[in-house]
């Protein structure tokens, strides 16, 4: 990507090198990179993108934003180009509270048809852990680990002495 527009081919490439190296899944547009920057346009440009070159791999992509409307678009998209799982880190420039990241998940999950991978920083900078608030949402369930079956929980950073 450079400012002007996504280097379609490169990306391509290197979804496609993924797959065919065998990895049991991809993601794309995730809490790191340039995601952010992009238009919703440009972020469904990708998604059908990755999830084209990827083949039989599941693609998991990245829908935060920092508008709920726009989040439940960006869901939307990704659903629509074939994704197997989306991954939803809340955006905020203030500090979030419990209820509101809440409020995010459930109303997020209400139209998904797909799992959803919460991400969950251990250390937010300005945000309670998602985790406990997802599980009292009656739309949150756990992902279906056949369709990422190298999936598991990794244990919470241990503070370094």
């Amino acid at each position: 990507m450079n400012e002007t527009e996504i280097d379609e081919s490169a990306f391509s490439g290197i979804v496609s090198r993924l797959a065919e190296a065998g990895v049991d899944s991809i993601g794309a547009l995730g809490s790191t990179g340039n995601y952010a920057y992009l238009t919703r346009e440009e972020r469904k440009r990708v998604a059908r993108l990755a999830v084209t070159a990827a083949g039989t791999t599941p693609v998991m992509i990245g829908i935060g934003s920092l508008r709920t409307a726009h989040v439940r678009a960006l869901a939307e998209d990704a659903q629509n180009a074939g994704a197997a799982a989306v991954l939803l880190a809340p955006m905020s420039y203030q500090q979030l509270t419990a209820e509101e990241v809440f409020g995010l998940y459930d109303a997020v999950t209400r139209e998904l048809s797909v799992p959803l991978c919460v991400y969950d920083n251990p250390v937010p900078p300005t945000s309670p852990s998602p985790t406990n608030c997802t599980a009292a949402s009656p739309n949150s369930r756990r992902s279906d680990r056949s369709r990422f079956p190298a999936s598991r929980s990794l244990p919470p950073r241990q503070p370094v002495e």
